[in-house]
């Protein structure tokens, strides 16, 4: 799933892993990301001492592990609502339900952030984000549940 920043034009795009690594991605025009040589920032094809020369890493990755399995790309949240969070790109997983964030300034300066926060666990089958004409958020539960996203009481 890719979306557009709507207030910088950034195209960021959330790329399911082969078995180990979820990625997100700023895509820039002419970019090579290594899909099929890299999983995330690792070796895929071959598993070890590939060549990374040239190619874009993502800025965010997670490990598939655990109740984790497929990343589902977000927004980046631009509303008023939750101000904490103006500049964080959001994104779930679609096994786990967890909520990833990560801030744009710590992307802004280049290569892979490492583990996103993990902003919020729930029980949902995270299948899509939705944003609104304010720039709040919203998550889709795969069993048809859409959901706004809001600051913790």
């Amino acid at each position: 799933r890719f979306s557009f920043d709507r207030l910088t034009g950034r195209l960021w795009a959330a790329d399911v892993g082969q078995n180990a690594w979820e990625e997100a991605n700023i895509v820039r025009a002419g970019g090579n990301y290594g899909w099929r040589i890299m999983e995330g920032a690792h070796c895929f094809e071959p598993p070890s001492g590939c060549h990374a020369g040239g190619l874009e890493l993502p800025v965010v990755e997670y490990r598939n592990a655990g109740s984790r399995c497929s990343i589902t790309g977000g927004y980046v949240y631009r509303g008023e609502d939750m101000p904490g969070l103006r500049g964080t790109y959001l994104f779930g997983d679609y096994c786990s339900g967890e909520i990833f964030g990560v801030k744009e300034a710590e992307v802004a300066t280049g290569g892979v952030v490492g583990q996103p926060s993990v902003l919020l666990d729930t029980d949902l089958k995270i299948s899509s984000f939705g944003e609104d004409g304010r720039g709040e958020l919203y998550v889709v539960d795969h069993s048809g549940g859409v959901y706004r996203i809001i600051a913790a009481p």
